[in-house]
């Protein structure tokens, strides 16, 4: 039984790295000359259809009677931010975007004390100290950041902490998957005239519309919510940093964006102040990131 549950856990694992890298090369979508609005929406749409049919077809899909109204709101949160996330990566480098986006898993590590009251330790304030020294040494001049994709970025960080926050309880109540189909109902209704320009005006867009929408977002959504059963949430938190440091790669690798040494110190440290900040808490306490999904 023992052995079973470690191959479990083990598969989980691997699956999750795998997705997390996966996720990493979502820039190489939206460098394309579809606007990130028509990306947005099509993939929330897209997502959001994967993921009530998985729901349907495992017996898996109701309504919810409860927290409707934080449900919305969480919705129009995710939609803005993913929208703030696709902006930053077109006015920006990779490494500036998810360097100063994925400090947003740290600050909700330390607002979870004074939000969710939970218990916060050391550790949260020392990644989020640790995290804003990365995030200069990325973003400082020279570095090809850019003022407005600075703040794209910085807006799309502090939505992320939101969705974090919103996002727990809400998933301690209904269950991860429940929340994930209906946050992104919400965000595909909101975008929805959108959804109708993207149709209309970025066919040959079709490709990147599936692969943001069914597959990273409405399979991936599986992929993620499944190893959220097997494994703690700590785990689950760490190995999502592999996104922005493979992010980093993908970005050197096929956008010829290679960052100078100082660059990829900074993202390290950025991805070493995650690992930091959710070693704070016990498995229970921890807010998982949630990426990009």
């Amino acid at each position: 039984m023992a052995s079973g549950v470690g191959t479990t856990r083990a598969i989980a694992v691997i699956s999750l790295a795998a997705l997390a890298v996966a996720w990493g090369a979502i820039p190489l979508f939206v460098r394309i000359d579809t606007p990130p609005t028509h990306l947005v929406a099509m993939r929330v749409t897209l997502g959001a259809v994967v993921l009530i049919l998985y729901s349907a077809a495992t017996s898996k899909l109701s309504i919810p009677r409860i927290n409707v109204g934080r449900l919305v709101v969480l919705g129009l949160v995710l939609a803005a931010h993913w929208l703030s996330f696709f902006l930053a990566l077109n006015l920006t480098t990779v490494a500036v975007s998810l360097a100063i986006i994925y400090i947003g898993p740290v600050l909700a590590a330390v607002f979870a004390g004074p939000v969710l009251h939970e218990r916060t330790g050391w550790h949260a304030f020392a990644g989020l100290a640790l995290a804003v020294v990365g995030m200069l040494l990325v973003v400082r001049p020279g570095s090809g950041a850019t003022a407005a994709g600075v703040v794209a970025a910085g807006v799309s960080g502090a939505l992320l902490a939101v969705i974090m926050l919103l996002g727990k309880p809400l998933a301690a109540n209904l269950g991860g998957l429940t929340v994930a189909t209906w946050e992104l109902v919400v965000a595909s209704v909101v975008l929805a005239p959108f959804t109708v320009q993207a149709v209309r005006f970025s066919a040959d867009a079709w490709p990147q519309f599936v692969i943001l929408g069914a597959l990273f977002t409405g399979v991936a959504g599986v992929v993620y919510w499944s190893a959220m059963r097997q494994l703690p949430v700590a785990v689950v938190s760490v190995i999502m940093y592999l996104e922005p440091a493979s992010a980093v790669v993908w970005a050197a690798i096929f956008l010829s964006e290679q960052p100078d040494a100082i660059a990829w110190l900074g993202v390290g440290l950025v991805v070493a102040a995650g690992t930091i900040a959710s070693r704070g808490t016990g498995e229970e306490e921890v807010v998982g990131a949630p990426a990009t999904l």
